[in-house]
């Protein structure tokens, strides 16, 4: 159900994954350079002062850092000499990435949703990066990278993105990730609490540690051992990828680790609400992912999680243990 890249597209997403780490790396220095500083006389002393706009208000701010002296000369110093070389910097890889995006398309690679990848670089081009994972079925575009194989395309998803953010408190998730998207030059609104919508419709649902944990707490009534199951797969570092847009450009992205999404989404469609065309899709879509992760990912998944999800093991076969990686 899946198709192996092609030597030259497996060179190509490495080459651009790469240059997409250092321009995210460089990126994410952005905010110090953003707005400008400037000397302004007032009473006839000089200040220096800080100004930039608001990302969730839009309004203009500014801060004074004080009278002019040797230390706010060297603090103006460092802010116009850093900004330079800020942008000397993006200027020598956009090239890069020109090439990479044209490359991409015509290589076929250009497959996510310009929408999704958008919200998708906003975040890993800011501080959000580390704190930022993609936990929906937008994630297959940043496994199709890792894996180096490609999903059919009519199995692809673009309605929505789930997100799932850690290091911060629940009540700041909605506020702290609009901000970030507007300052990507995403527009976004919040529908409530746990959901944003950007201006073209995509749907983002915003999720913490503490709200997977109950929905593991609601899956150990419908599968024994299942929230155990669960609860290992929370427990897995993030991975690191990229996603390609329809214009060939990438985007940084923090994902589970391959094993665990396909265990979180067996939860899911068990725990959540959903249509039956939909539940019908998406299981389609998680069982090709389970044989992308079995047959490309480092590690086989574990015999006692293949014996505690029921769908896991259905969708590796009838005896449900894998053999050893191939990757």
């Amino acid at each position: 159900m899946h198709a192996a890249m092609t030597r030259e597209q497996r060179r190509l997403v490495e080459a651009t994954r790469a240059t997409t780490t250092d321009f995210a790396a460089l990126a994410r220095t952005r905010d110090e350079f953003v707005g400008g500083m400037q000397w302004i006389t007032v009473k006839g002393n000089e200040y220096l002062t800080r100004y930039r706009r608001d990302a969730l208000s839009g309004d203009q701010k500014s801060t004074s850092l004080g009278r002019r002296s040797k230390e706010t000369e060297a603090i103006y110093k460092r802010f116009i000499d850093g900004r330079a070389e800020f942008e000397r910097r993006t200027a020598e890889l956009r090239p890069t990435m020109a090439e990479q995006a044209r490359m991409a398309k015509a290589l076929r690679l250009s497959r996510t949703p310009s929408e999704i990848a958008d919200v998708a670089r906003a975040i890993g081009f800011s501080d959000l990066a580390d704190q930022v994972s993609i936990i929906g079925e937008a994630a297959v575009y940043g496994y199709e990278c890792e894996l180096a194989a490609l999903l059919p395309r009519e199995m692809l998803p673009d309605e929505s993105m789930d997100l799932l953010v850690v290091g911060v408190e629940a009540d700041d998730v909605a506020e702290g990730i609009t901000a970030v998207l507007r300052r990507g030059k995403v527009s976004v609104r919040r529908r409530d609490a746990a959901e944003l919508r950007t201006e073209e419709g995509l749907r983002i649902r915003l999720f913490t540690p503490a709200m997977l944990d109950r929905a593991a707490d609601s899956y150990s009534d419908q599968s024994a051992g299942g929230a155990e199951a669960a609860r290992w797969a929370l427990d897995q570092p993030a991975i690191r990828s990229i996603c390609i847009d329809r214009q060939g450009r990438a985007a940084p992205v923090s994902l589970l680790e391959p094993r665990a999404y396909c265990m979180l989404r067996f939860m899911a469609l068990d725990v959540e609400e959903m249509s039956l065309i939909r539940r019908e899709a998406s299981t389609e879509l998680n069982t090709a992912v389970v044989k992308l992760v079995h047959e490309r990912w480092t590690e086989p998944f574990a015999e006692d999680h293949i014996q505690t999800i029921g769908p896991l093991q259905g969708a590796l076969g009838e005896d449900g243990f894998p053999s050893a990686p191939r990757m």
